[in-house]
């Protein structure tokens, strides 16, 4: 009905074709909607009905048909997505972590380290964030020693001078550089930079980049 409102109320050809092919996506059977005034291109063949496929249909859109995933394949990837949560949820966190950002990627950095042989999960994700959270956390002494100590174990990749220097936000460790310099009146900060180390880190780098 939703369908046949809207070929009535819209009569371009041109939006006519983008709603079946709405529609198709969708996979809802398209039927013939026709008026003795505007032609019937957009509309299903009489001699091609729908064709169910596991599930799901085969529409054709003028000359090109599309199959959308079955709902068997559907089904398993939910369930797929559900067992692997309550996996999660069944990995026991240590007692003595205390940084919050560990305590939430813990248990997917188990569970990474089961699949792929480390736990350094990739940056284009919500754990992936959280791992680079974790690396700066590091980098500025606000992890304990035990929470050092159990990443270490488990082979987790922590930041060296380079990827402080890459990954730091220029204008933010721009902004620390010449506020130390407003203090001690000078820009030369030692590499260890118990303050801040990850200022430290950074200004190291951009001497060497520059000598080089």
């Amino acid at each position: 009905f939703f369908m046949h409102s809207l070929y009535r109320i819209i009569p371009s050809n041109e939006m006519k074709r983008t709603i079946s092919l709405f529609a198709t996506l969708l996979a809802i059977p398209v039927v013939s909607f026709t008026t003795n005034t505007h032609p019937t291109d957009v509309s299903v063949p009489p001699h091609r009905a729908p064709t169910f496929l596991d599930g799901g249909h085969e529409l054709p859109v003028g000359s090109r048909r599309f199959q959308p995933t079955s709902t068997k394949t559907f089904l398993s990837k939910i369930h797929n997505e559900g067992d692997e949560d309550e996996k999660l949820e069944s990995i026991e966190i240590p007692s003595f972590i205390k940084s919050p950002v560990l305590s939430q990627v813990y248990p997917a950095l188990v569970s990474h380290k089961e699949k792929y042989g480390n736990p350094n999960i990739p940056l284009g994700s919500t754990d992936g964030k959280r791992c680079k959270t974790l690396r700066r956390l590091h980098f500025q002494n606000k992890l304990s020693d035990d929470e050092v100590a159990l990443l270490t174990d488990m082979g987790f990749r922590f930041h060296s001078f380079e990827d402080v220097y890459y990954e730091c936000d220029f204008d933010e460790m721009l902004g620390k550089l010449m506020d130390y310099r407003a203090e001690f009146d000078t820009f030369q900060i030692p590499k260890k930079y118990e303050p801040d180390p990850e200022l430290g880190a950074w200004v190291t780098m951009l001497r060497r980049l520059y000598r080089t």
